[in-house]
């Protein structure tokens, strides 16, 4: 990962991008539920704030690790001692109201002070790397300053922590906040574990300073963020330039420079959390085996890990995702990745190659996919195009990095997939790809969505989509049983998606994707296509919808093969193996009619055989063609005798059924039917099943019925 990321350092730096923004000790807090105590200038609590945790990044720190954090400060033991734990009665709690709570908390001793909360307090290693800001004369960072100061070592803690819970005790009775309630009463006297009957609390708590008019800017805000890394660098560059520090030669460039003097940064990046940049604990024992530990194991130079840091922090920005970086599934496991995207020329571009190199299909708004789920996708390449155009003008041979960082454990991160591809041939790819999604007949998959119906209409995959579909397993009713991993490795998809040399998707690739879309999908498109045939639409439930996007996507997927392997909707639209899967569905249809007219007597609301026999033979025929249809023949011998005598007016759809029969028969007669399908064979199946019956009106026995609607359906 280190290589990958000194590259991006290297060119955000040639494009005066790499600007200071980040700092090995200062990260931002995790997503907890937090109190907010400000302390007026001699260091006295006069306010209580509650953050709740959707709030929480906002929030900085400064720390070594997980240890010596201020002003953020985890409170590990309770305030009060555990006589005042033990008497507090914890259901009747729950029960009370927010008067009741304020009452129960009442009831506490707050001078009993627990002799082991020692938490609250600022570490020598805070003072020590802080101690800058006490020099410092910035405006923005007056309120820091002022809380340094105050602000209790270990030998104030205990008088601190008494004057902190006269505060709370006062704070109480006017406080009219239930969730502050409950966070204060976690703080007071925490809860027991049930291993050794000791009380605990995992209460976050932050610092800050109540005068706000004596400063230009809180602690917390980001404005003293960015001015605390901007002095730390700048002192640690100080440092570093002593020519008695430790220098090494650069493992990027075998150059003599300062090296790292404690440890690489740890950023706290979107989707993986807190990552090292390197990580070898000398407490170990197993990872000493080789004799060094810690920075020894791998040594870079102090600047050169910084600058990866800050290249890392400006592709990462909340406003630059979809165009550097988005969210993407794991082939592995179900963790998420982090997908990072740029021109090695041009890093701060605006185009959506983050969105187009991960999921294109992951549109926010569900009626874009229903109905518009092609050309939102032409919307997309359109706008990555129009961004690419002047990048491509001034250089035709700009490159453009892709990287996929993934979980191991807590901490522990590394690049799971890294490609670079030229930007000439990443246009040529989503244009290809964009062509290739529309190589299919007209298909919808309806879905009741309470008394209304939306249509599902095929949806273009991007990698993420099609590593999903190729992670799921279907059970013969179509419900999805997900897999930890794909079947497919990110490799052989960006082969198949955005390939650097046209020989890269290769046949078997091909044949490969094909093989495994049509063994994974088999049974859910036989399921979404039988209940469409038998109940027009999918049941109004979550999992219908699931179904119908899955759907969507394999039909797209099906369309984009069968324009790499050659064959085009003009032509197989055409071709037997599409035609048997329109005579299966049509078997289907007569099935149903049947049993409408001759069993249920015309009634519509009657129930119907839990499996229509074409459904029922849909798998045989799409692999034996031969044996399929020949048992299927048997089957529709006692419903083509009545449709061919019935003579009634509510036999004309039955009619329908057959004149539609007599043209898919003849362009199945046309050819030789084979043994076996092939995995291209099948697929056209399984879309000859589930795309619209056409037929040609001036042919048509009814030809005067109502907008060309077929009779009695």
């Amino acid at each position: 990962m280190l290589n990958e990321l000194y590259e991006l350092s290297r060119s955000l730096e040639h494009n005066s991008l790499l600007v200071s923004t980040t700092h090995p000790n200062i990260s931002n807090m995790g997503k907890k539920d937090c109190l907010l105590f400000e302390l007026d200038v001699n260091g006295n609590p006069r306010w209580l704030r509650f953050f709740p945790k959707k709030e929480m990044p906002v929030l900085w720190k400064h720390s070594k690790g997980n240890h010596n954090s201020f002003p953020a400060i985890c409170v590990r033991r309770p305030l009060l001692c555990i006589e005042e734990s033990w008497k507090f009665n914890e259901s009747v709690w729950k029960k009370a109201t927010l008067t009741e709570k304020v009452e129960l908390l009442s009831r506490l001793d707050f001078s009993a002070v627990n002799p082991e909360c020692d938490d609250i307090k600022i570490s020598e290693w805070s003072i020590k790397e802080l101690m800058p800001v006490l020099h410092s004369e910035q405006t923005e960072l007056a309120a820091l300053k002022n809380l340094l100061s105050v602000f209790p070592t270990e030998e104030q803690s205990v008088s601190f922590l008494e004057k902190l819970l006269e505060f709370i005790n006062s704070w109480i009775k006017k406080c009219n906040q239930e969730n502050l309630l409950d966070h204060i009463k976690e703080l007071l006297i925490g809860h027991s574990k049930s291993s050794d009957g000791k009380y605990i609390t995992e209460c976050m708590t932050y610092f800050d300073m109540y005068d706000t008019e004596n400063f230009h800017n809180l602690v917390f805000s980001n404005e003293t963020r960015a001015a605390l890394v901007k002095l730390l660098n700048h002192t640690d560059a100080a440092k570093n330039s002593d020519s008695s520090k430790k220098k090494t030669l650069s493992p990027f460039t075998g150059e003599e420079i300062a090296g790292i003097l404690s440890k690489y940064p740890n950023p706290n990046i979107p989707l993986l959390g807190l990552t090292y940049l390197y990580s070898k604990k000398a407490d170990i024992p197993c990872l000493s085996r080789y004799t060094m530990t810690g920075i020894d194991a791998f040594q870079a130079g102090k600047e050169e890990t910084d600058r990866m840091n800050d290249a890392l922090a400006f592709l990462t920005q909340e406003s630059r995702k979809n165009k550097t970086w988005r969210a993407m599934s794991n082939s592995n496991h179900d963790k998420p990745d982090l997908l990072l995207a740029y021109l090695t020329e041009d890093p701060q571009n605006d185009a959506l190659l983050a969105k187009v190199l991960g999921n294109p299909s992951d549109y926010d708004d569900l009626d874009e996919y229903r109905e518009e789920a092609i050309p939102v996708y032409e919307a997309l390449c359109k706008q990555v195009l129009g961004k690419l155009e002047d990048v491509l003008q001034k250089n035709p041979n700009s490159k453009v990095n892709l990287i996929l960082l993934e979980t191991l454990d807590t901490g522990r991160k590394q690049v799971e997939y890294e490609t670079v591809f030229a930007a000439e041939r990443l246009c040529e790819n989503m244009k290809t790809w964009n062509k290739a999604s529309q190589n299919g007949p007209q298909i919808e998959i309806k879905v009741w969505d309470k008394k209304e119906i939306v249509s599902y209409k095929p949806l273009c995959p991007g990698p993420d989509g099609i590593c999903r579909l190729l992670k799921m397993n279907f059970s013969r009713s179509g419900t999805g049983i997900p897999m930890k991993q794909s079947e497919v490795s990110f490799h052989e998809i960006y082969n198949l998606y955005m390939p650097g040399v046209k020989k890269d998707r290769s046949k078997e690739l091909i044949d490969r994707f094909l093989r495994l879309a049509v063994w994974k999908s088999l049974y859910l498109l036989a399921n979404v296509g039988g209940e469409q045939i038998e109940k027009f639409a999918l049941p109004s439930t979550g999992r219908a919808h699931t179904q119908a996007k899955q759907a969507a996507m394999f039909i797209s997927l099906f369309f984009i093969l069968l324009y790499f392997e050659g064959i085009r909707k003009e032509n197989y639209m055409f071709d037997v193996p599409f035609n048997v899967g329109q005579f299966v569905k049509l078997a289907d249809m007569l099935h149903k009619e049947y049993t409408i007219q001759v069993r249920n007597n015309g009634n519509k609301q009657a129930s119907l055989p839990p499996q229509l026999m074409g459904n029922e033979m849909l798998p045989v025929v799409a692999e034996r063609p031969i044996e399929g249809l020949n048992r299927l023949r048997e089957r529709m011998r006692i419903y083509l005798a009545w449709a061919y005598t019935s003579v009634s007016e509510n036999s004309r759809f039955a009619k329908w059924i057959l004149a539609r029969f007599e043209e898919v028969s003849l362009k199945i007669a046309a050819k030789d039917l084979p043994e076996y399908f092939n995995e291209a064979q099948q697929a056209q199946v399984l879309l000859g099943y589930l795309a619209e019956i056409p037929y040609e009106k001036k042919n048509d026995p009814y030809e005067n019925n109502k907008k060309g609607e077929k009779p009695n359906e």
